[in-house]
């Protein structure tokens, strides 16, 4: 959980889950929160935020082969699994792979 979370981890490959608050498809980040813990995670590895924020890529639509859902779903329980680092103000993120 994100609350074992310690500087001592950053540099290592962790597993980690907590609730998504909230997506930016124009950054592809999303924020993780577990009690008063929060984590902000790069998922562009697996995203393609053009897919995600084009609606004329098909036709006028979203990509009908892709549930789009999971963008909605607010404290949904997300795991992610990566390299933890530090972000440049100081903070600790998560760069999913």
């Amino acid at each position: 959980m994100l609350d074992c979370i310690t500087d001592d981890d950053v540099g290592r490959k962790l597993r980690v889950a907590g609730r998504m608050l909230t997506y930016d498809p124009s950054t592809a980040l999303v924020l993780l929160s577990f009690s008063s813990h929060g984590l902000l995670v790069d998922v562009s590895l697996v995203i393609d935020p053009d897919a995600v924020l084009s609606t004329v890529k098909w036709g006028g639509t979203l990509d009908p082969n892709v549930d789009y859902n999971w963008m909605h779903e607010r404290k949904a329980w997300v795991w992610v699994m990566g390299w933890l680092e530090r972000s440049e103000v100081g903070r600790v993120q998560c760069t999913f792979l």
